[in-house]
């Protein structure tokens, strides 16, 4: 009976506050969802289906949240107030909707106005997750803002303009799992701040202006974000009650000198340190005692202490480690070895000149290891050494000289990016060995490798047998000159080939052979004929840009009309005649021409047009002119002859004539 007065009362009080009611809301219904975001409402709209469980009014224009007409819709579990100009909540306005567990309220104004004013949000006993990012909210305000919500499991503050934290902040909020403090500018965070929160399992403290992480003692803290501040040193708690559960670290984007001591965290997996000013020391200096000390400017936790041992021991579970844009020159061996469970390892942008792995064993799990854009001139692996190893990343670095078999020694290598240095590849196994040079045969598991920019001179005949690349890149090596039966061993696993910018005459590859072959990049070099592909392949890409073609014939090109997708041909000296199979791909579209409107063509030695204008008869015309040149000039031709043939015969017989009349 007491539902049904309730009932009645809200149908009355709906009914007064709505003394001209539309006929149907503006919003879209699916099932007890009330969908009316970006509506341009003032207001929440009060004829909506009283059983609605979810409504959307992110993206309007309310400024006030009344209790009247919200408080009708008593099934709401779901509220999205975000992106609107709210400054004012009414007291106790969610406090009426009694199954109200997500509320956001990102992006309004409720530090400008009086939304605070009698009492904040008030208590959100059923609450469990509030975002209240982006609304400008300073320290202080929070407080008075939350409230109390024993059930709440996520909140979002950020955003706001929160400078500290204290022990007050969170005191309400017990049950909290997941906070994200993101884009404020905290600088101080007080001891025992999060001290309320048990269950923070998720905290997020990213871009803000934090210096200095002392004696952490979030011990059921999994998640750390601590990227985009000015940490320069962080520190555990010496004596941790409980052991520590953090897997997922990321400092990232601060001023870190030295590597952290992490003796404390042995359930890390994820740890980020890129974008620092971390150096490893070089070498033990020696003391005057010939006692080796640590570098200048480490702390206790150096390579050569006991904590440094601790440390490194600590992370025998990490998973994926990120070092790269520090300082690093040299990476200790110790440092490596017990790295056991790492998959992924990001050494790029630093300052090394050697890296080794010079014990058998070493880095067993490690399946990429990104060394580019360093200064190395050497590289020592061990032979039993990365057995995981699938995608190493060498480019642009200094590496010449290596041992012949650096790389054919590794059991599962699939990519290898060498751009930008100064390898030479050695020829098969039937050619004679010159010093220097890698090998690049035999290595039955490598799909990936880039040799561009690597100033070679020579690929010589069987570089790559045995080795089933399905992408090979020997781009911008000018003066390259590849010898017949360099890629042999290829036509049948090779689908992308790259040998732009080498200044090639000729080209030294049966490619109708490769059958697998899909992208072609052939340009910025010097070629003017292609073989002849009279047999369909599987060709869908072909690049000649910049090259010395006139003429591309049907005879030619005819085996690539089923496959060929993309034909790139800018920046080549063509000629409107004679293209007739390039003419019939741009006028009956079965090969995309790539910017046709800019492909020109010659008539002879006349002006360029486009090859898209061009008409079969305009051909044909510049044909009948020449035929009917070629026969005016072969009649004259024919005249000239009879006529010196027949003065010929009068001369002679005249000559005759007056040798008889002399008789």
């Amino acid at each position: 009976m007491s539902h049904q007065i309730l009932l009645f009362l809200v149908l009355l009080t709906r009914g007064l506050a709505t003394p001209q009611p539309q006929d149907k809301a503006p919003c879209k219904m699916v099932d007890k969802k009330a969908l009316c975001q970006s509506l341009g409402l003032y207001q929440v709209p009060p004829i909506l289906p009283l059983d609605i469980e979810a409504l959307d009014l992110s993206g309007n224009q309310l400024r006030n949240v009344l209790a009247s007409p919200l408080s009708f819709y008593i099934a709401l579990r779901h509220l999205d107030l975000s992106t609107n100009e709210i400054s004012f909540l009414q007291p106790g306005v969610f406090q009426a909707l009694p199954h109200l567990e997500h509320l956001n309220l990102a992006r309004n104004r409720l530090a400008v106005g009086t939304a605070l004013s009698a009492g904040g949000l008030g208590p959100l006993l059923h609450l469990t997750s509030l975002d209240l990012s982006g609304n400008s909210l300073y320290s202080g305000l929070v407080e008075w803002l939350l409230g109390e919500a024993p059930r709440l499991h996520t909140l979002s503050l950020a955003e706001n303009s929160l400078t500290r934290l204290t022990r007050q902040t969170f005191w309400g909020l017990p049950a909290l799992e997941r906070l994200d403090l993101h884009s404020n500018v905290l600088m101080d965070i007080e001891d025992g701040a999060f001290e309320a929160l048990p269950r923070l399992a998720h905290l997020n403290l990213s871009r803000n202006s934090l210096t200095c992480i002392s004696d952490f003692s979030l011990q059921q803290l999994r998640v750390l974000d601590l990227s985009c501040n000015s940490i320069e040193a962080f520190q555990t708690a010496q004596d941790p009650q409980a052991e520590y559960q953090l897997a997922w670290l990321d400092l990232r984007e601060n001023k870190l000198l030295h590597f952290p001591d992490l003796a404390a965290l042995p359930r890390l997996i994820y740890l980020n340190m890129s974008n620092n000013l971390i150096r490893f020391p070089t070498g033990p200096p020696q003391g005057s005692d010939g006692i080796h000390m640590p570098s200048e400017g480490w702390s206790a936790s150096a390579l050569f202490s006991p904590s440094w041992n601790a440390s490194t021991r600590a992370l025998s579970q990490l998973l994926n480690l990120d070092l790269s844009n520090n300082e690093i020159e040299l990476i200790p061996d110790s440092f490596l070895e017990l790295l056991t469970s790492l998959r992924f390892l990001n050494l790029s942008r630093n300052c090394l000149r050697a890296f080794g792995a010079r014990r058998g064993g070493s880095l067993p799990c490690l399946v990429l290891l990104d060394l580019s854009h360093n200064v190395l001139e050497a590289l020592e692996l061990s032979a039993r050494a990365l057995g995981s190893l699938k995608m190493l990343l060498l480019q642009d670095n200094a590496l010449q000289d290596l041992p012949p078999y650096t790389f054919a020694n590794m059991a599962s290598l699939q990519q290898l990016n060498l751009q930008g240095n100064r390898v030479s590849p050695c020829g098969g196994p039937a050619e004679p060995s010159l010093p220097g040079c890698v090998a690049f045969s035999g290595i039955p598991t490598l799909r990936v490798l880039s040799m561009a920019g690597n100033e070679m001179e020579m690929l010589r005949a069987g570089a790559f047998l045995h080795t089933p690349l399905t992408e090979l890149d020997l781009s911008a090596n000018p003066g390259l000159k590849v010898a017949t039966g360099a890629l042999a061993g290829l036509e049948a696993s090779l689908e992308v080939l790259a040998l732009q910018g080498n200044g090639l005459t000729v080209l030294q590859v049966d490619l109708p052979y490769f059958r697998c072959l899909k992208r072609l990049n052939l340009s910025e070099n010097r070629l003017s004929h292609l073989p002849a592909w009279t047999q369909a392949v599987s060709l869908e890409v072909l690049d000649l840009r910049n090259n010395s073609f006139s003429l591309l014939p049907g005879s030619a090109m005819g085996g690539l009309e089923n496959s060929l997708r993309r034909l790139y041909l800018q920046g080549n000296p063509l000629s409107c005649c004679g293209n007739g199979w390039l003419a019939a791909q741009l006028h009956q579209g079965r090969v995309d021409v790539d910017a046709t409107q800019d492909l020109i063509c010659r008539f002879g030695s006349q002006a360029e047009v486009s090859l898209s204008h061009v008409r079969p008869e305009d051909c044909e015309e510049g044909g009948l002119r020449n035929i009917n040149l070629i026969i005016i000039l072969a009649f004259t031709l024919a005249v000239a002859i009879l006529l010196t043939t027949l003065a010929a015969c009068c001369c002679v017989r005249r000559q005759k004539f007056n040798q008889q009349y002399k008789a």
